[in-house]
């Protein structure tokens, strides 16, 4: 059951870095010449790691700190499985992978505590 909604919740993560990545490419094309805007994509992912970390902990309703680290490795997998099937030559920052992980851990714990709102009949 709970492998199920990992994979949905996967999915909707790497979605997410898409189509994040997908909106700041095209405003960086058009509209920014900045170097400093690059920013924005180092932001870009622990941001979408705490979202879908937090949305997968508040569906499950439990152990929210194994919830974030769930996440994290299935994004960490997934960044080293795109590094071997494009061939990337850069090396991958393994502290900036470590420091996205208590990023998650929050975005579970904050998801399995808050409040689900049921409405009143």
């Amino acid at each position: 059951m709970n492998i199920v909604k990992l994979l949905k919740y996967s999915l909707y993560l790497f979605i997410m870095i898409l189509v994040v990545f997908f909106f700041i490419t095209i405003y960086m094309y058009f509209f920014s010449k900045q170097p400093a805007a690059e920013i924005s994509y180092s932001i870009a992912v622990p941001l979408c790691l705490f979202i879908v970390s937090l949305l997968y902990a508040k569906s499950v309703h439990e152990r929210g700190l194994i919830r974030g680290i769930e996440i994290w490795i299935v994004y960490f997998a997934l960044v080293l499985l795109m590094k071997v099937i494009f061939s990337y030559p850069g090396e991958i920052s393994i502290v900036r992978q470590l420091l996205y992980l208590p990023v998650a851990i929050l975005g579970g714990i904050l998801g399995v505590n808050t409040k689900l709102k049921i409405p009143k009949r």
